[in-house]
Formats: C-alpha cells, sequence, structure tokens
C-alpha cells in the first residue's frame, strides 16, 4: 500500500484532532505557588503519558518543568509544548531502532529451530546458531566453524508468491533445498514476514 499523500495526511489528522486542539486552563502547584497553564487538550494527555513513563503524576511533572526552566508566566506553555515535541521525538527515535529489519530479525530468528532471513532478491541475510547447527550437521562435521555464506539456499516458491500470500496471512509455507557442497537437504520452512511494512524481506523457520 503506498504511502499516504502529506496533504490529505494533514486533512485526516486535521479533522480528527477537533477536541485534541480545544486549550484548557489548569492549574499546577509550583512550591507554594499556583501557576495558571492553557494547552490543548493534545499536549495535557501526552504530557500525562510522558510523566507515566518516568513514573511521576503530571502535576508534579509539569511542576518540576516550570522549576527547572524558570519559566515565567508569558512562555509556560511554549517550554512544555517543546518538552513534549522534544520527548516525543526521542521516543519515536527510539521504537524506530528497534524496528529496523535486523534488530527485528534478531528478534524473530531468538526461535530455537533452524531460522534464516532473505529479502526480495533471494539473497540470504541472517541465520541464527540453529541454522549453522543444522549446516555441520548436514556437513558431517559437527565442530566445523561453517558459514552460510558456502551454501546455496533456494525455495520452491517465487519470493514474490510468499510476499503476496503474506498480504493475507500471518505466515506461508513452502518447500526449500539447502546445497552444500555435494551434499542437499530438502524439506519444509514456514514462512514470516519481517516488519515494518511495505515488507522487503522474509524469515524462514526450518519446521521439516
Amino acid at each position: 500500500m503506498s504511502a499516504e499523500e502529506p496533504i490529505d495526511l494533514a486533512t485526516r489528522l486535521l479533522a480528527e484532532a477537533d477536541d485534541d486542539l480545544t486549550p484548557e486552563f489548569k492549574v499546577i502547584l509550583v512550591g507554594q505557588k499556583r501557576c495558571g497553564v492553557r494547552l490543548e487538550r493534545l499536549y495535557w494527555r501526552l504530557l500525562e503519558e510522558i510523566a507515566e513513563r518516568q513514573g511521576q503524576k503530571r502535576s508534579r511533572f509539569i511542576a518540576s518543568i516550570i522549576e527547572t526552566h524558570g519559566a515565567g508566566a508569558a512562555n509556560i506553555a511554549s517550554v512544555l509544548r517543546a518538552v513534549v515535541v522534544k520527548a516525543q521525538d526521542e521516543e519515536r527515535r527510539r521504537l524506530g531502532a528497534l524496528s529496523t529489519p535486523g534488530h527485528v530479525i534478531g528478534l524473530l530468528q531468538q526461535a530455537p529451530i533452524p531460522a534464516f532471513a532473505i529479502n526480495r532478491q533471494k539473497k540470504l541475510l541472517q541465520v541464527n546458531p540453529e541454522f549453522i547447527q543444522l549446516l555441520r550437521i548436514l556437513g558431517g562435521n559437527l565442530s566445523e566453524n561453517i558459514s552460510a555464506d558456502v551454501i546455496q539456499l533456494t525455495l520452491d516458491t517465487p519470493t514474490e508468491d510468499l510476499f503476496s500470500a503474506l498480504q493475507s496471512s500471518s505466515s506461508t509455507l513452502c518447500n526449500y533445498n539447502i546445497r552444500l557442497d555435494t551434499k542437499q537437504r530438502r524439506g519444509r520452512t514456514k514462512i514470516v514476514a519481517v516488519p515494518p511494512a511495505p515488507y522487503s524481506t522474509l524469515n524462514g523457520y526450518i519446521v521439516s
């Protein structure tokens, strides 16, 4: 599915944000003084979420920001908006690092069975230790220092057909063939798509 056009995205978000954009006035206790702050509901909600992640009440979290920045009445709202944007940007970056294909493949391959990852061009990208052990068994030497680079892995089903099947299903099955020098192994593999979408990588689990 193609990415949403920027103007359409902005129009949709604004249409859905009527309530979020409604200003609300709240009084925050800072030390012994009361401080009035007017912010859109969206910012109050995000400040609540950020405070919860830090194990604090929203009022205490906001008071600590005001105390730290020494914000005057004229710019308290601006400071709080900047804090929200900064916190959300840092969270976005953190989640972005966790959703890279390499990290996701590593998590998927924690399964205690042989697993491999290939891209749309059928290039073998990554395997797990159980897959390497399978190669040792195939080669007949359990202590051999072997690399997946020396094998030829093929799937009976074209990769584009697998990607198409995974648009409507969380997994699919196909036959595989592993060739190592003059030896080969055939069997079945369970295939899943590696997020995030749009998918460009498949992870396979050797099931037989």
